[in-house]
């Protein structure tokens, strides 16, 4: 399974904070983003790269790029 990692975001000040997890594709990748979005209030938006490369951006209100 490819590794994805997540930049967590909670502000333009703070570093992001990365996170790698397996997924077995973008899909799931952006499923998990969602998922970790909505388990901690602190973040405002996530960033998921594969190979160091941004696949998708997730912002709380729920649009995505």
């Amino acid at each position: 399974m490819p590794t994805y990692v997540f930049h967590l975001h909670d502000g333009p000040a703070v570093p992001p904070q990365a996170e790698s997890v397996e997924a077995t594709d973008l899909d799931q990748a952006r499923d998990l983003a969602e998922m970790r979005l909505l388990l901690s209030s602190q973040f405002t938006h996530i960033e998921v790269l594969l190979n160091g490369e941004e696949k998708l951006r997730l912002k709380r209100d729920g649009r995505g790029s």
